[in-house]
């Protein structure tokens, strides 16, 4: 026995059938933006003329049943806008009154999501394995680039796989909230290794040599004012020609030369 298909089934059906009845008309008649073949001589000509330019032949019949199909074709594309949306209002609706733990669950029973992790999974790790890869190696810019990038390659992949019916909006406050904690986190100036450097200039550097002087002006002969050992993290506050003013660890400031530190 079939499944029972409900009122708003038959009419997405419908619609759909439709819809794929219009655009298959456009791609016959329309071969380049509001222009259609002359049905005698092939000509393009604008679907709001009434009489070939090339031949001077009467095609007001041909061209006023273009414009009434693409219209046709604009309002059912509104319709379908329309359904779609009641759906997801209907759907975000069921799925915010289920515990989160139902909801994960009912997304990992369905087989065709399995299938799709198998392909975004290691696109996903690659992608971030590569900014981690970044973080150790180049700062700003490079990093933005990658990200930006790397974001808009995320969002084609997530757009191929069906992933609309399960985005709702506590998944989009989530990203939302997450990605304004990194902003902040990273704008004060985190030393922590886990923190992309997203500044477009060098925000810190590491000592290099087994010791360094940081000194009060940038220069050989100016007063210490500390030593710093190999490893220390210095946060750059500006450059000099060949210094950077720096605060160290301890939250002493500075000069220390470019060549002791990368």
């Amino acid at each position: 026995m079939s499944p029972t298909v409900t009122v708003s089934e038959k009419k997405a059906l419908a619609l759909d059938a439709e819809a794929k009845r219009l655009i298959d008309f456009k791609k016959q008649n329309i071969k380049k933006k509001d222009f259609t073949p002359c049905p005698q001589c092939t000509t393009l000509v604008n679907i709001q003329a009434n009489k070939c330019p090339h031949c001077a032949s009467s095609i007001a019949e041909h061209t006023r049943k273009i414009r009434e199909e693409l219209k046709k074709l604009d309002e059912l594309t509104y319709q379908m806008f329309e359904l779609h949306k009641r759906e997801m209002e209907i759907y975000q609706q069921e799925v915010g009154s289920k515990p989160l733990w139902v909801r994960i669950k009912d997304f990992f029973n369905e087989p065709q999501v399995i299938q799709d992790l198998k392909i975004v999974l290691p696109s996903l790790v690659s992608f971030f394995v590569l900014v981690l890869f970044l973080r150790g190696k180049s700062v700003g810019l490079i990093f933005w680039l990658v990200s930006l990038v790397g974001g808009f390659l995320i969002y084609s992949l997530f757009k191929k796989w069906n992933l609309k019916k399960y985005i709702t909006v506590d998944l989009y406050r989530t990203v939302l909230v997450f990605g304004i904690i990194i902003i902040l986190v990273s704008s004060l100036g985190s030393t922590g290794k886990f923190w992309p450097n997203i500044s477009f200039m060098k925000s810190g550097v590491e000592v290099q040599s087994s010791s360094a002087i940081v000194r009060v002006l940038p220069a050989t002969n100016s007063d210490i004012v500390t030593t710093v050992y190999q490893g220390e993290d210095l946060k750059v506050l500006g450059k000099r020609g060949a210094w950077y003013k720096v605060t160290t660890e301890s939250g002493r400031t500075g000069w220390i030369h470019s060549s002791v530190v990368k």
